[in-house]
């Protein structure tokens, strides 16, 4: 009967030898034996060379006793090394993944020893490990839900707008064929990505008519404000691959965005696809002071920003999404 623990298929376990009685075992028996047939092997010399036997007739046989003797403890020292040195390079070489934060466990019912409660201890330090990580990622997702929702709340009129990014700028990254850890910390960098509108005044943020200069100029300051915000949290670990693209969401490729003004290859990846996303969700939207553009006319204004304000491929990998998704037909997609 075979029963899952920690990923590793448990079978009865061998009754277990101390690891000290082994090496107490073996240097006795490494020691003794020797002696003891040699002994054995020159009475039996003897006793059958009689006492007219010639005294140079006990040197080729002495020498062959201790030969054999020789290559036995040899052996036996081998064994016991292999019986320490393979447990103990399978369990560094299990730590050198886990410093790379390859958590695996290691099967442990294949040894008899004190190894055998190691390596157990090392497989409950992984478990506990995996289930740390599953509750970080668990209390990581809740908090980014909150966050959104808060913002959500501060403007009715652009709620689900965080959620819609974060859908599109997935869908891109599927495109590009990211791996899914990369997807993860997108999605996640997409919902936050205007969380730094939480330190704008709600005279600005929720203002009906056109902005003044110095009112937009406070509201360009929310993708360093939201880098700022999310720093502060401890430990920064799981929120750092986010930061890039919240910061730079509202860059162009000609360099004329904010906050740092990057151009072409400078904008980080995160930041140019959430652009495209943030765009297309913001021009779709209904405002309270405009009606939401046609999904076509969008494209249209994305295809003619592509090389200026928007990203070339990118723009042509989420037409080519919206297409698939029967958003966008063929010819306006083309």
């Amino acid at each position: 009967m075979l029963a899952k623990a920690g990923g590793i298929d448990e079978k009865r376990t061998p009754l277990p030898v101390p690891l000290k009685t082994k090496l107490q075992l073996t240097v006795l028996f490494s020691s003794t034996f020797p002696v003891l047939l040699f002994s054995l092997a020159m009475e039996i010399k003897w006793s059958l060379a009689g006492p007219s036997a010639s005294h140079w007739s006990y040197w080729p046989w002495a020498a062959v006793i201790l030969l054999f003797s020789i290559a036995f403890s040899v052996f036996l020292t081998r064994l016991l090394v292999d019986e320490i040195h393979e447990p103990v390079s399978v369990l560094l070489s299990h730590m050198k993944r886990a410093e790379n934060e390859t958590y695996k466990p290691v099967a442990h019912n294949v040894y008899t020893d004190e190894f055998a409660d190691l390596l157990r201890g090392f497989n409950h330090m992984i478990d506990a490990v995996h289930r740390r990580d599953r509750t970080n990622k668990e209390l990581l997702n809740r908090f980014i839900t909150v966050l959104t929702a808060a913002l959500d709340a501060r403007d009715p009129y652009t709620a689900g707008h965080s959620l819609r990014v974060a859908r599109y700028a997935l869908a891109i990254g599927e495109k590009l064929s990211l791996p899914n850890e990369q997807l993860d910390a997108l999605y996640r960098s997409a919902l936050l990505h205007d969380i730094g509108k939480i330190g704008v005044p709600d005279a600005i943020l929720l203002k009906v008519g056109k902005l003044s200069d110095d009112e937009f100029a406070r509201i360009k300051k929310h993708p360093a404000l939201g880098e700022a915000i999310l720093r502060e949290i401890r430990p920064i670990e799981p929120i750092e691959p986010l930061l890039a693209g919240i910061r730079s969401h509202h860059e162009r490729i000609d360099g004329k965005g904010y906050p740092d003004g990057l151009a072409g290859d400078d904008i980080p990846l995160f930041g140019k696809i959430i652009a495209v996303a943030d765009a297309f969700d913001a021009m779709t939207s209904d405002r309270p002071y405009r009606k939401g553009m046609d999904i076509r006319q969008a494209a249209d204004i994305l295809r003619k920003g592509k090389g200026t304000q928007w990203d070339g491929e990118l723009v042509d990998l989420f037409l080519k999404h919206l297409k698939e998704e029967r958003l966008l037909s063929t010819s306006a997609a083309s």
